[in-house]
């Protein structure tokens, strides 16, 4: 008996238990594939830092600017278990050409180095997660990401040309890179054969000028290594432990943790109408509880019958759900391993396990629901599932009084009398809306020139990799050749109609000290600028050649206010004392940072490199002549590498921009996908219920046309209090969610968002209303099947 019951249950009920199937196939879907990728996003680094071998300590160090036995030093370090060292050559893009033509890299911000295939350092993941072991001679692999900037491609012949000794190689392919593979390091390396190599290194000039030296120092004592190679450390480029090394992928694991809330927001979405669906048919059941009661089945004979059908139902969407969760999650993490190889090859008993899960959670929501059918009697049956008696107004609304439209009013009053039924609505509606609010304000910010103030520099219209150009400039004498470089390229601009302020920082890492701490830090120097240029979060900007101006982060590292005095050591051994007077924030060096004055005396010999050459038109001009100017600049100077607008620069310098963008897409077409199918499980749900409603209306006269509207236009409504709700929220939200990844970075203020208006305020709220509207409107039409003889018609 209970068998037939349940198919006729199921046969009769189709078109409800269909869409509940649909629901609980997306709930596991979500399920499986969002706590798969939770737990593969958190530790993914980890993992991919333990396959690579990443070191415990990485540093890099210049030939030119050190003469310290490096080799020596870390043999005698007792406290270092294992140590690499790989040496380079420094290069810059216009050393690299291909049929005679230079490249045009998108990236304005990277060092390039050629390195030998010999006593790698760590392990080199081609494309095929293979590891890199050797190359042959002729060939020659490139980091991923310059790879990909420069648009090679495997058999590609590429030209390698410095200081007079020039190879032809065969780009063989690229590979990843976990110590240099983020943008935020800047640096990428080619990998060639360690004989082409040596010829290269055997130009004694070329080694002394360019050459260097990785070191990869593994240790299971941080702190007392660093003090046993105090003596050459001072003379490091560049130095990083591993968890400054996990914070450089940073804007990487930014995309990791927006597919993380993504998969977070669809299982809370998919619970929620979940829940509602199945407390919402279970309450339609009165007649046939009823009559089951009438005929003597006990209660627990009537759970445990709505409970073996939802356990049906479950059991099928659940495995349905699980399938479609693989190739689901596939496609989410796919926006995440550009830079890193992500191992979620043991996560499938995860996903087997979420799957069961939601089937139990779906049981327990039955479960809840059933416990009212002990309440029920077979006389509900007979009354409509009704008791007749109500106790407080059905709605606060008066038709009287309302001056809205009989359908305005209907819809209106349906919303304000059942709060808890359009409540879930709106919820579902403000997270999807919020989520898009979010992704779109970080999209327009990792894309804006105003960001650039958070990477150390002035605000500008355009900025030029001038190439092998800045090697030039290293030297002794280095910071007056700059000058002269800048007022030359002003001069040139102005008399070509382009009148510019130009400008340049350079970078030189250096140990600061202040009583008994000390840090690695980088110096940033400003030339072509003014000191009020920049942004500074308290004091004053330095106005004197011994001021100086540090990041908040490193000021609570070393124990320093504004008016203490600090000791800069350069890579050089010469030392010099500066007076804090200001600090401020800044992404450089993972916030770890400081600003020195403009006339500051510097030996350049030391120095890292600079990020290009920025150029700030004095005339005001629009964005439209900006790029046009961009295209002249090229056209004067064609040994620039590239010459990009603020905002490209900003693009390229994260490197995210383009991937959030790929994930905020797909969102918005969830988005719609939930909307249309949230609408019409709940619309026809509503109708079902309604039914004697809708007889009655028709009854009296109404046309179909107004019932159409009065569904149609009570989830319109619903749906724009949604949106206007994640408008109000979608900034402080954003910053929420965002601020604290900046945070690690060092902008522990925070950063000022941008936003792309039309996308908040017209794209994303059109095409939410309208996948709404559409939605209801078609499903509305199943009302035609309503006659006005169905008012007392209890089946």
């Amino acid at each position: 008996m209970y068998l037939r019951i349940l198919k006729k249950d199921l046969k009769r009920k189709r078109t409800m238990n269909v869409i509940l199937l649909v629901f609980i196939i997306l709930a596991s879907m979500f399920m499986s594939s969002g706590v798969s990728n939770i737990i593969t996003v958190t530790t993914a680094l980890d993992s991919y830092f333990e396959m690579a071998d990443v070191p415990d300590y990485w540093a890099m160090s210049e030939n030119k600017s050190s003469d310290k036995d490096i080799c020596g030093t870390l043999e005698n370090a007792s406290a270092i278990d294992e140590f690499r060292i790989e040496e380079y050559i420094r290069m810059s893009q216009s050393n690299i050409t291909q049929a005679g033509e230079p490249f045009n890299d998108s990236n304005a911000n990277q060092i390039l180095v050629l390195q030998s295939d010999r006593d790698m350092g760590m392990n080199y993941f081609l494309d095929d997660e293979s590891i890199l072991k050797s190359v042959p001679k002729g060939e020659i692999y490139a980091a991923r990401y310059i790879a990909k900037n420069m648009g090679l491609k495997t058999g590609d012949k590429i030209t390698v040309e410095i200081e007079g000794v020039s190879h032809e190689f065969t780009f063989a392919g690229s590979f990843r890179d976990a110590v240099c593979g983020t943008e935020l390091i800047g640096i990428k390396r080619f990998i060639m054969n360690g004989e082409e190599f040596d010829e290269y290194m055997s130009d004694e000039t070329m080694k002394n000028m360019y050459g260097g030296k990785f070191l990869y120092i593994h240790t299971a004592n941080i702190d007392k290594t660093l003090s046993q190679i105090a003596d050459i450390s001072d003379s490091f480029t560049f130095a990083s432990d591993t968890d400054t090394l996990g914070q450089a992928y940073i804007f990487n694991m930014i995309i990791m943790g927006l597919i993380l809330a993504v998969s977070l927001i669809l299982i809370i979405i998919s619970f929620a109408v979940l829940r509602f669906t199945i407390a919402f048919t279970l309450s339609e059941e009165f007649r046939e509880i009823g009559v089951m009661k009438a005929i003597g089945i006990r209660n627990i004979k009537i759970r445990g019958l709505y409970l073996t059908k939802y356990f049906a139902i479950s059991v099928v969407g659940a495995a349905l759900g699980l399938i479609l969760s693989y190739p689901f999650g596939k496609m989410l993490i796919s926006y995440s391993l550009e830079s890193i190889i992500i191992d979620s090859s043991n996560n499938g008993f995860v996903n087997i396990a979420c799957a069961v899960l939601t089937a139990a959670v779906i049981l327990l929501f039955c479960l809840s629901c059933t416990g009212r059918v002990s309440k029920m009697s077979p006389i509900d049956a007979v009354r409509n599932g009704q008791t007749g008696e109500r106790f407080r107004k059905k709605g606060v609304m008066s038709l009287g009084r309302s001056r809205l439209g009989t359908t305005a009013f209907l819809a209106a009053n349906d919303i304000v009398s059942s709060p808890k039924r359009y409540a879930v609505i709106v919820f579902t509606f403000f997270l999807c809306m919020s989520l898009l609010i979010m992704l779109s304000n970080a999209t327009a910010s990792l894309k804006s020139g105003k960001l650039l103030k958070y990477f150390g520099k002035a605000d500008c219209h355009a900025v030029a990799d001038i190439g092998d150009e800045v090697v030039k400039f290293m030297t002794v004498d280095g910071h007056d050749k700059v000058k002269k470089y800048l007022d030359d390229m002003e001069q040139t601009l102005a008399e070509n109609g382009m009148p510019a302020e130009c400008m340049t920082e350079y970078y030189i890492y250096t140990m600061i000290r202040y009583g008994g701490q000390e840090s690695k830090t980088v110096i940033l120097q400003g030339t072509g600028t003014t000191m009020d240029m920049y942004e500074y979060l308290e004091g004053t900007p330095p106005q004197n050649s011994d001021e100086i101006a540090v990041t908040t982060l490193l000021a609570k590292k070393l124990g320093a206010e504004i008016g203490d005095t600090v000791t800069l050591s350069y890579p050089t051994g010469e030392t010099a004392e500066f007076i804090i007077t200001a600090l401020y924030q800044a992404m450089v060096n993972q916030g770890i940072s400081v600003r020195v004055h403009t006339d500051c005396d510097i030996n350049y010999i030391a120095a890292s490199g600079s990020d290009g050459t920025q150029i700030r038109f004095t005339d005001d001009p629009d964005d439209k002549e900006v790029l046009s100017r961009i295209e002249k600049i090229k056209e004067l100077y064609p040994k620039f590498s590239s010459v990009k607008t603020a905002g490209e620069t900003v693009k390229d310098t994260t490197g995210v921009g383009d991937a959030i963008d790929a994930v905020k897409k797909m969102s918005a077409v969830l988005t719609v996908i939930l909307a249309a199918l949230i609408t019409v499980l709940m619309a026809r749900s509503f109708i079902a219920k309604e039914q004697a409603e809708i007889a009655l209306m028709k009854a009296i006269g109404i046309r179909n046309a107004k019932i159409y509207g009065q569904y149609t236009l009570r989830f319109f409504i619903a749906v724009a209090a949604a949106v206007l709700l994640a408008e109000f929220f979608g900034m402080p939200l954003t910053k929420l969610c965002f601020d604290p990844i900046f945070g690690t970075m060092g902008l522990e203020m925070g950063v000022e968002y941008m936003q792309n208006p039309v996308e908040i305020y017209a794209v994303f709220p059109v095409i939410v209303l309208t996948a709404t509207a559409v939605s209801a409107f078609l499903t509305s039409l199943y009302t035609r099947k309503i006659k006005s003889s169905d008012t007392a018609s209890i089946e």
